[in-house]
């Protein structure tokens, strides 16, 4: 009651304020009491298909269980966290994406023909090796399919069997995990050559299949190429200064063009007759009247002249040789290693050299020599054709060996867990302290006002609630309870003199 009596004696405009600081209080308090109480929320579930991340949501919905959905993760509580998952595992949830041999538990066999069958026996095998192929690391996605014939059993030949498989990856896959993933399909269809099963990257056409050359990707081949050649020299090198102390960079500069190139050429002292033909040809022409000479035209001469002959010959030779031959086609075909680079780097401490030695310069070069030597002949390089070779001594960075993990002490587990909380309970504490303190406090410690608008004099009471005895000297009271009280002081002196004023004026 005295509260509610010290409330009415305020001005409004005092009411309001304390009103505003009891309203920010305890918003505060609120505020701050949910930030401390409410659990941090864990992952649940993420990057699941939007059908069955509907289905989680739904049964958290049925459970009555708070979450939270950020992108495509949910987040519930962490306390409960594991235990959901338990529960939704129970049920199967979530479900998988890809089904395989459980598909054949709901087919009836007296309902199901053989090619119904057959099809859902396939489509369970799709689904398992699709299963074991997203296990590998950095696939994020697959699908197989496998080319089944519809053909009669009784069939005198039957088609070779095919697959193709498509997969997307967070990074290039290489030849030998695109090796791997066709001998697994092969080998899990009776029949399948591993050739014959196609990988194939959306984002980069085919990686490995039937009637595909590695050479088409000279790049992926050099980087093959390039890892075995490093793992060579690293063997190498290990052996001499141990294991650790040795870095290999191999970098392979391949020709990317496909060239074809035809020659012919013609050796001119090769020359063999190949064929000769001789042609003889002989013509005699024979006349019947005489011949006209000179003694025709004399008068005592012979008439009549004796009858003329003549005979040609003729002869032709055609002679055909054959001349050596040589045709030449050669074709570059891209992925032809142009240079080789290797740097080598070697741990200076390792290979034991003594700084007391009269000259270390010296024997650090003969060691590079050595090694130099070692490398070219182990790698097969050479130099005068363009490829480089460098080797470095120097110390490595101790390695500090791997240790077990201590676990958290349980003031280290107290702190992880309860220290956010903890220190918002302390904000809150500090605030409505302030909040007390300066605001609320001041407001009410005022004395009421009488109804000519002074305040009224401060009444002294013993714990009996009686008037003390007349002894206290009343101006020492006056300095006492001014000191104790300053602002209530000011403010007293302010209204006096504000009611001087008016009386002044009015006057």
């Amino acid at each position: 009651m005295q509260f509610l009596e010290t409330l009415k004696t305020l001005s409004l405009a005092r009411q309001l304020i304390l009103a505003s600081a009891v309203l920010g209080v305890m918003f505060a308090i609120s505020f701050m009491v949910r930030g401390a109480m409410q659990e941090p929320m864990a992952l649940l579930y993420s990057g699941l298909d939007p059908v069955h991340a509907g289905e989680i949501i739904e049964e958290l919905d049925q459970r009555g269980v708070a979450y939270d959905i950020k992108g495509s993760a949910i987040f519930i509580a962490a306390s409960s966290r594991d235990k959901i998952r338990f529960a939704l595992a129970k049920d199967g949830l979530p479900r998988p994406s890809v089904q395989g041999y459980e598909l054949l538990d709901d087919i009836n066999g007296f309902s199901v023909t053989s090619e119904m069958y057959n099809a859902a026996y396939w489509r369970a095998k799709e689904g398992e090796l699709t299963r074991t192929i997203l296990a590998i690391p950095g696939i994020t996605s697959a699908r197989v399919h496998i080319g089944t014939s519809l053909r009669s059993g009784f069939a005198r030949s039957q088609p070779a069997r095919t697959a193709s498989v498509t997969v997307n990856t967070t990074h290039d896959l290489s030849a030998r995990q695109a090796e791997a993933i066709q001998y697994l399909v092969a080998l899990a269809v009776s029949g399948l050559e591993p050739s014959a099963v196609a990988i194939i990257d959306p984002r980069k056409g085919i990686l490995a299949g039937p009637n595909i050359d590695n050479v088409e990707e000279p790049g992926l081949l050099a980087d093959t190429q390039a890892a075995r050649l490093e793992q060579k020299i690293l063997r190498l090198l290990e052996a001499r200064v141990g294991a650790g102390n040795a870095r290999v960079s191999v970098a392979m500069d391949v020709n990317r063009q496909r060239q074809s190139i035809s020659s012919v050429s013609y050796d001119p002292g090769s020359r063999v007759i190949r064929s000769r033909n001789i042609n003889d040809m002989s013509e005699t022409s024979k006349g019947s009247s005489p011949a006209l000479t000179v003694s025709s035209n004399l008068p005592a001469g012979n008439a009549a002249g004796a009858a003329g002959s003549s005979t040609i010959q003729n002869s032709t030779e055609s002679v055909a040789y054959e001349i050596n031959e040589t045709r030449t086609e050669t074709e570059t075909l891209p992925g032809e290693i142009e240079r080789i680079s290797i740097a080598v780097l070697l741990n200076e401490q390792a290979l034991g050299i003594d700084p007391a030695v009269a000259d270390p310069a010296v024997l650090i070069e003969q060691i590079i020599a050595d090694f130099e030597q070692l490398i070219v002949s182990g790698a097969g390089l050479e130099l005068d054709q363009g490829d480089a070779l460098t080797v470095e001594l120097m110390p490595f960075q101790e390695l500090v060996a791997d240790e077990l993990v201590a676990p958290p002490s349980l003031m280290q587990q107290l702190l992880e867990r309860y220290f956010w909380s903890g220190l918002q309970a302390f904000l809150l504490g500090v605030v409505v302290i302030v909040l007390a303190v300066g605001v609320v406090r001041p407001l009410l410690a005022n004395k009421p006002v009488g109804e000519d608008g002074l305040a009224s004099e401060p009444q002294l009471v013993t714990a009996d609630g009686n008037a003390p005895a007349p002894g206290p000297d009343p101006f020492e009271y006056l300095v006492n309870y001014t000191g104790s009280r300053q602002d209530e002081a000011a403010a007293l002196l302010q209204e006096w003199l504000t009611q001087d004023q008016k009386v002044a004026v009015n006057e």
